[in-house]
């Protein structure tokens, strides 16, 4: 059985790009001929916009030859269900707290959104199932640190001992940015990410999982979703007598991008011995020299005028000996020592 996994393309009114890439993945699952096509949660962006693209989407559905399997996420909780209608293709497994279905031998459990821990769902799942579908946040060390601040990583729990011979390959959905491959135990976990750029964390190629899965094996492949832009942050860190050459190293880094999918993220942070104002004004001009070239483009500073302080010749020298030191070892030195600067030097 072959099976093509993605989630979280949050489709909504007014934001064709992502009508754009979903209708790429039904070419794409054609061309590989899957036998299902899943989506693991928060297919709309709300149940507003569910309800808007419900008809948009069912003709979408029921022009290809394969099956869906869908389960609503947090974002779309209430789109799906007996009353709704998306087409004979569609099997929407919103059962609670699981539905299982027999796919050809492979046992296949999707796990809706709720508002609840993911083991209180499945504490009654009986073993022996393939593939588990479900929308909630897998709270490994290997990765979850990282989004701890993200406020969407507190729905539907799901801790590592939840996992272990829960199924062969779980299906999951709910983390936009990356790619994600975990192994637990026996248990394979992949979130695939969003499909588009949802928002600047989502960097790098935009992907979905191509799965293959008989009695005896799980193949899973990470393919590049070749019509979604992405974005590409980098950090570039200004410093006293390097105000022009780092505006330098901006343009070198904009004219180096070459795939028209890239959104560049230009951020820029640390002090200058010029104006803010000036500098700022000149980050200004550079985005709009470069803006029409990319999709999208982010410029983020956060600098801070040190024109006065720099100025005293002792200063100059302590930013001279500093000249050797690693990036980020020298925006700390500055952070600690130039605010002190300022007060001596009043």
């Amino acid at each position: 059985m072959k099976l093509l996994h993605t989630a979280d393309l949050h489709l909504k009114k007014g934001k064709e790009e992502r009508i754009e890439v979903f209708a790429w993945l039904l070419e794409k699952a054609g061309d590989l001929k899957v036998d299902y096509f899943i989506i693991a949660g928060d297919l709309f962006d709300s149940d507003a916009d569910a309800t808007i693209l419900r008809q948009k989407l069912r003709n979408m559905f029921d022009s290809v030859r394969y099956k869906f399997l869908i389960i609503p996420g947090n974002h779309d909780e209430h789109s799906f269900g007996p009353d709704f209608e998306y087409g004979d293709n569609v099997v929407q497994m919103t059962g609670k707290p699981f539905q299982i279905i027999d796919a050809g031998g492979t046992k296949i459990c999707g796990v809706p959104y709720e508002n609840k821990r993911f083991s209180e769902c499945i504490k009654d799942l009986p073993s022996g199932i393939d593939i588990v579908i479900a929308h909630g946040t897998v709270y490994d060390p290997s990765f979850i640190f990282s989004q701890l601040e993200d406020p969407e990583t507190e729905y539907m729990p799901i801790f590592p001992p939840d996992l272990q011979g829960v199924a062969r390959f779980v299906a999951m959905g709910h983390l936009h940015s990356r790619f994600v491959e975990l192994r637990h135990g026996g248990t394979r976990v992949i979130y695939p990410g969003s499909p588009v750029a949802l928002d600047t964390k989502c960097e790098g190629e935009r992907c979905f999982s191509l799965v293959e899965v008989d009695k005896d094996r799980v193949e899973i492949e990470q393919c590049s979703v070749e019509n979604a832009h992405y974005w590409m942050t980098k950090e570039f860190f200004v410093y006293p007598q390097a105000e022009q050459k780092i505006l330098g190293s901006i343009e070198k880094f904009l004219d180096s991008i070459e795939d028209p999918r890239v959104m560049p993220r230009v951020m820029v942070i640390g002090y200058i011995a010029e104006r803010e104002k000036e500098y700022l004004d000149a980050l200004v001009s550079m985005r709009g020299k470069y803006e029409k070239r990319f999709e999208k483009l982010d410029f983020e500073s956060t600098i801070q005028s040190w024109e006065k302080v720099i100025s005293n010749p002792m200063i100059q020298r302590f930013v001279g000996k500093t000249a050797d030191l690693d990036d980020h070892v020298r925006l700390k030195v500055f952070e600690i020592c130039l605010p002190i600067f300022s007060r001596v030097l009043r």
